[in-house]
């Protein structure tokens, strides 16, 4: 009686490690955080734009893997240049080898009406976080 009782306790223990691990959710994706946003925004056209304000993150409707960011950049290659408030479009994407990466796709503005947009939409510039300093 006692062998019959140990088998059917491994089993059933058996049965919950299979149906929990398997329903166990995965990694977190990573966060994004604003300092990466800046940092990207600041780095992938340099002679172009400067981000001179970050107002902070919206999550759409469409889904969790999109965020946009409302930023105001500046030129820093023409002196007196208005700033421009754009949305700074992020999407985490999942390589090949299963691991997830936020990237900038787009940065438009509407400062000629709601018609008619300028920009970019057609990016793909890696989120890198800043160093953690010590």
């Amino acid at each position: 009686m006692k062998v019959s009782c140990r088998l059917c306790l491994g089993a059933l223990a058996l049965l919950l490690t299979l149906v929990l691990g398997c329903t166990a959710p995965g990694a977190a994706p990573p966060r994004l955080t604003a300092t990466g946003a800046q940092q990207t925004l600041d780095s992938w056209n340099p002679n172009y734009c400067k981000v001179a304000d970050f107002y902070g993150f919206h999550k759409p409707a469409e889904g969790g893997t999109t965020q946009v960011a409302y930023v105001l950049l500046t030129n820093p290659a023409e002196k007196g240049h208005k700033p421009m408030l754009y949305t700074a479009r992020f999407q985490l994407l999942t390589l090949a080898d299963g691991q997830q990466r936020w990237y900038l796709t787009s940065l438009v503005n509407h400062a000629s009406g709601l018609t008619r947009r300028q920009g970019w939409d057609n990016l793909l510039v890696p989120v890198k976080e800043a160093a953690a300093s010590k």
